[in-house]
């Protein structure tokens, strides 16, 4: 066997008997042999220390690293409970007191009640055509439409429906200046509707204090509005 072999066999602790035999034999009686071995000894106690310290400094920077992560984290968990708390809290406040919030959670259009569009009806007068454009959405000729049966016929429907277009098409002042209109006090169909609309209205328009009013009115008298309205005083808190 050739010595470099058995030196490799040796570092690596696989010599078999009459091999530990043959490298002692070598070791005391050939001299180059045995500097070969302290070199090759030298060199893999070199590496080890080299390694060691290698190890070393890698196991210190990571727990730095480690400290600096858990410091880290500890200051970002930190900072996250203040920034969820004092988020959370304004974000509480503004779904809580924002009337336009308020608003988009509370409108809904009111439905075509009074004539509701039949397929294929060939009857077409004026309330009619107002109330197909209303139901498709075509708010400007509902608005129209609704206005000439008004001045025409004077009658409630129109002037609701009149105020709900303008709702649709974010003309809140108009909306209320038509549901001022309303004589409420007689309480007819309409009143409790009106004065919800109106109030959303001014919801919309930041006038919370106005909004208020109406919808404690509706909260204290029996109506379709009512416990909508105390819902939403609730809200408004």
């Amino acid at each position: 066997m050739e010595n470099e072999a058995l030196l490799n066999k040796y570092f690596e602790q696989q010599l078999s008997e009459e091999e530990k035999v043959l490298f002692e034999s070598l070791l005391q009686n050939d001299s180059e042999f045995a500097k070969e071995v302290a070199y090759q000894k030298n060199v893999k106690k070199a590496i080890t220390l080299n390694e060691r310290e290698a190890l070393k400094q890698t196991l210190q920077s990571f727990e730095n690293t480690k400290k600096e992560n858990r410091n880290n984290s500890q200051f970002w968990y930190i900072a996250g409970v203040f920034l969820l708390f004092f988020g959370g809290l304004a974000w509480f406040q503004f779904t809580k007191d924002s009337p336009e919030q308020l608003y988009q959670e509370y409108y809904q259009s009111y439905p075509n009640v009074v004539a509701p569009t039949v397929r294929g009806d060939n009857e077409r007068n004026l309330k009619s055509d107002a109330f197909y454009e209303y139901d498709s959405g075509n708010y400007e000729k509902s608005l129209y439409l609704f206005s000439k049966i008004y001045k025409e016929e004077a009658v409630d429907y129109a002037l609701f429906y009149q105020a709900m277009s303008l709702m649709e098409l974010k003309r809140y002042e108009d909306a209320i200046a038509l549901f001022d209109q309303f004589k409420t006090a007689d309480n007819n169909a309409f009143s409790p509707f009106v004065k919800w609309y109106k109030a959303l209205s001014y919801l919309k328009l930041n006038e919370k204090e106005k909004a208020v009013l109406l919808l404690q009115e509706l909260a204290e008298e029996e109506n379709p509005q009512q416990s909508k309205a105390k819902e939403l005083l609730d809200e408004l808190g």
